[in-house]
């Protein structure tokens, strides 16, 4: 009987602190005056001009897990990966012919070792040209 009084003894109190603080705090919001007043500059539209943005190709390129490049949209595999680098040399040569921009993007399964992918990197990063990678899980059922 005394632990079930003394339990609700305790709980009284912090609702009492809690009515207390709120009226503290509803007090000195009510006596407190706001009297500081600002302009907000607001941004304003401007027009610029239309332009033609400027044409991009995105080459894909896939990794195989034992170490082949797949190119022309994957239907063309590739060994070794300075033939790869001489691919993707041949295709910005003519994709500049087109006044195109070329951007490269790898795409390689989870389970291909990195050091493939770093290959492909690396020849993309020699050309300066720039490079995404997508690791994506495909399933065996193909």
């Amino acid at each position: 009987m005394r632990r079930y009084r003394k339990f609700f003894s305790t709980g009284g109190t912090i609702i009492r602190l809690i009515d207390v603080v709120l009226l503290l705090l509803f007090g000195f919001i009510s006596i407190s005056q706001i009297t500081k007043k600002s302009i907000i500059a607001l941004p304003r539209s401007v027009s610029v001009p239309l332009a033609v943005p400027d044409r991009e190709e995105v080459v894909f390129v896939g990794v195989l897990r034992d170490g082949t490049f797949l190119v022309d949209n994957e239907t063309r595999s590739v060994g070794d990966p300075r033939v790869l680098q001489i691919y993707l040399r041949q295709t910005q040569a003519a994709l500049a012919k087109e006044k195109a921009v070329m951007r490269v993007r790898i795409r390689a399964n989870w389970d291909v070792p990195m050091s493939h992918v770093f290959k492909a990197v690396a020849a993309c990063e020699a050309l300066k040209l720039p490079s995404g990678l997508d690791v994506i899980r495909a399933s065996q059922s193909r």
